[in-house]
């Protein structure tokens, strides 16, 4: 099983690297669901202007989510044409390194504080059309040796109308095989993003507050094909961790013991209300952090990946 791992985990590795090599996303609003400022870590984000949209300086608005409330933090910066912008996400006073250029004429706007994640939406504002902007994501955090880079997810729609800022409505997964590996070799969790039309929450400067139902669909599998009965359910509001364990009783926990799994997990949004706005989907990234038992050179190394949609 140990030798088995590793050979998985080179393979991961490789397909890690190669995402680098991925070509961003092209949009006027740029979801990026997943960012660090963990100490010792760097999440950079590169931007850049299409020169055929783009004449002065176009308008850049960042939209944050983060911690564990997935608190709105956000602010305007801009870049000018047919400009490279890439920036830290953390500010220098919260541990960035700030601009790649210093002598680049664009403006970021910063992530001020340290030690937190969250998700991050960049829309153009000043000019029409949906491809105005391109934008990818590298996170690096040398204390966990994970290294993972991807491109902006794009909504298509030209957000120099506010109505299609942040507008993700037309993203529908809900449906994730869900799987790990054994507790004894690696710690298994997703970090979760519902998704929807966030621009009533963007308009109003105000919490988005979709919200979605994670169920297991009353059944749930060992490694090998056993399944086991009994249901669990996890509320995402806005954006959220979880483990296996959210989603197992505790019987199942104890019947599918160490050995890891399958979950065929289906999210369903909550109804709006007052205090919920409404969601369509969600967006899964898998987080899986390699234990000692694995040995050298993946002990203590940590690995993420955005789940696919399924069944």
């Amino acid at each position: 099983m140990k030798t088995t791992f590793q050979r998985t985990l080179v393979a991961a590795s490789v397909g890690a690297a190669m995402l680098a090599a991925v070509g961003t996303a092209s949009a006027n609003s740029l979801l990026f669901p997943f960012f660090t400022t963990t100490s010792g870590a760097q999440s950079a984000l590169s931007i850049s202007s299409n020169t055929n949209a783009v004449g002065a300086p176009e308008t850049l608005h960042y939209v944050y989510n983060y911690g564990d409330a997935c608190t709105h933090y956000d602010g305007n910066g801009k870049v000018t044409a047919n400009d490279l912008m890439q920036h830290s996400i953390a500010s220098p006073s919260a541990g960035g390194y700030g601009k790649a250029a210093g002598a680049d004429g664009s403006t970021p706007f910063y992530f001020p504080l340290a030690n937190s994640f969250g998700f991050l939406v960049v829309s153009n504002k000043s000019s029409p059309g949906p491809d105005v902007i391109t934008g990818d994501m590298a996170i690096v955090d040398p204390s966990t040796g994970l290294v993972v880079s991807y491109a902006g997810i794009s909504n298509g729609l030209a957000t120099n109308v506010a109505a299609n800022e942040g507008n993700y409505a037309a993203i529908t997964d809900n449906n994730f095989n869900l799987t790990t590996y054994g507790s004894g070799l690696v710690d298994t969790s997703w970090y979760g993003v519902v998704v929807g039309d966030m621009s009533p929450a963007i308009i109003a400067s105000a919490n988005w507050t979709g919200a979605s139902t994670l169920g297991n669909n009353g059944v749930v599998y060992d490694n090998d094909e056993q399944a086991f009965s009994g249901v669990k359910t996890k509320v995402l509001s806005c954006a959220g961790k979880f483990a296996t364990a959210d989603l197992l009783t505790s019987a199942q926990q104890a019947a599918v013991g160490p050995n890891g799994g399958l979950i065929h997990a289906t999210g369903t949004p909550v109804a709006p209300s007052a205090t919920v706005l409404a969601s369509t989907g969600l967006i899964l990234n898998k987080i899986q952090v390699v234990k000692a038992a694995v040995g050298a050179p993946f002990a203590g190394k940590q690995f993420l990946h955005r789940e696919a949609k399924s069944f």
